[in-house]
């Protein structure tokens, strides 16, 4: 997505403080008290004027002298910005302010590393510890940046979302309740038009490497679902006029290319863990909580997550992202938690793996083509090391290796099997070999082949039925 224009040359760019910024993002942040002992006051109206209140203690604050550096910045950065940032509805406006705020750190950020020369390291005392650059945020400014990124999403992302995108708002956490009850969808500007400038404000922000990972780490599920709802969700009836028209076709294609560009970017299995999320989602109400029904995920959502895992499947590595996003979404932790030896002995899951690994995905242009790329990964999930991932891996592994026996029967047999029993067969086959080749000192397999080959064959034969299960719907 179109980043936001960038502040060049200014003054307050180079000398504006990451101090001064984080603490105006406390100030703002900062939990409101109400002086009203009445017991009618609700926590709809605790949170509006606690917005309204931090809102008007930040611009307060701006009029001092001593923020005046941080003041020409933040103003700089909202003029050059192509976003409504007022608005009647309160939370619109928090968001904005907090928004230009995180852009305020970001550009500051990036001037300080860009400025930063350590300088050549002393011969003399090598166990010195290189000096941080100066971007580097502690732990204590991270939980600040951490608790802005979740009043933006939580402001700024999650309300917007459709009925089925995304887990509900509403039924996450109780302020989530709150929140979703005190945003006012009918006020300027247009939900769809909020929707778009908090995605593309985050991944602005994101480009700071420190950042980005503050960013995704936490808030990737809820930005990916915004991106599919803006670059994907289909228009009803008839297209709209351009009067009618909240975004244009432009920006829904940066839209696109953001979500893809941000799938790219993340750790593999996150993406899988979350486009299956999405595709499926956690049980959510549609009306209330009493009544207990579903949001279906939209059918056009179903089908592009659909598309973008089986595009994350065919990437290098892919069926290793896929494992580990399902068996670590699934309670598994990362490989080797506390909880693989469960996930371990769970078939079930095993048995999905292999049902979408065996299943040929429409991007392929083959079966065959398809077997050809993905049988050698899955023949390395055979070869972990880790004792708790090696479980993992080697049960998806036998499964994935008997039920693409079943259903392409000799596709398997080129592509899984005789790759499987190649160092076998070379030396059983020495009767083939012409004689003018054997010369002595002549290497068949090395050791190291032939031990993993017998490895391989005994953990697939030892978690299957037998010699015959495994072979017969190879062989035919």
């Amino acid at each position: 997505m179109a980043a936001p224009a960038q502040v060049v040359g200014s003054g307050a760019l180079q000398t504006c403080s990451l101090d001064q910024i984080l603490e105006a993002l406390k100030l703002l942040l900062s939990p409101g008290g109400s002086s009203s002992s009445s017991l009618q006051i609700t926590k709809r109206n605790v949170l509006l004027a606690t917005l309204k209140s931090n809102l008007c203690a930040l611009e307060d604050i701006l009029k001092d002298p001593h923020w005046k550096k941080l003041k020409l910045l933040r103003d700089e950065i909202g003029n050059q910005a192509e976003w409504p940032q007022n608005s009647v509805d309160i939370t619109w406006s928090f968001t904005s302010q907090t928004l230009l705020l995180l852009l305020c750190l970001k550009e500051t950020m990036v001037r300080l590393a860009a400025d930063f020369n350590p300088g050549k390291p002393n011969p003399r005392t090598p166990e010195v510890a290189p000096p941080l650059s100066p971007d580097t945020l502690s732990i204590s400014q991270q939980k600040t940046v951490q608790s802005a990124l979740q009043f933006v999403v939580t402001l700024g992302v999650c309300p917007y979302l459709m009925a089925g995108v995304g887990a509900s708002l509403k039924h996450r956490t109780e302020f989530g309740a709150v929140v979703q009850d005190v945003v006012s969808l009918d006020a300027t500007p247009h939900a769809t038009r909020r929707l778009y400038t908090s995605c593309k404000v985050l991944l602005d922000v994101a480009r700071h490497a420190s950042l980005g990972s503050l960013i995704f780490c936490r808030h990737f599920g809820d930005i990916a679902a915004g991106l599919c709802q803006l670059g994907f969700c289909p228009t009803k009836g008839k297209p709209p006029t351009p009067a009618e028209e909240v975004l244009t076709e432009e920006e829904r294609t940066l839209a696109r290319g953001a979500l893809r560009d941000i799938l790219d970017q993340v750790y593999q299995p996150l993406a899988v863990r979350e486009l299956l999320i999405l595709q499926g989602g956690p049980p959510q109400s549609c009306t209330s909580a009493k009544t207990q029904l579903r949001c279906q995920t939209p059918a056009w959502l179903r089908r592009l997550c659909g598309q973008l895992l089986s595009e994350r499947l065919m990437r290098p590595s892919g069926v290793q992202a896929v494992v580990r996003g399902i068996l670590e979404g699934a309670g598994a932790g990362a490989a080797g938690g506390s909880d693989a030896e469960a996930t371990a002995a769970d078939w079930k899951k095993c048995d999905l793996i292999a049902k979408i690994l065996a299943s040929c995905p429409q991007q392929s242009l083959s079966p065959e083509d398809y077997y050809r790329d993905i049988c050698p990964q899955i023949l390395d999930l055979f070869h972990f090391q880790d004792k708790l991932t090696a479980r993992q891996f080697q049960r998806v592994a036998t499964t994935t290796f008997i039920t693409m026996s079943r259903e392409h029967p000799q596709l398997a047999a080129n592509y899984l099997l005789q790759p499987l029993l190649a160092p076998l067969r070379r030396c059983l086959n020495i009767a083939e070999i012409p004689e003018s080749d054997m010369v002595p000192g002549t290497i068949l397999v090395t050791e190291e082949e032939l031990s993993r080959c017998i490895e391989d064959v005994y953990k697939e034969i030892r978690k299957t039925s037998g010699v015959g299960e495994l072979v017969q719907p190879l062989t035919g």
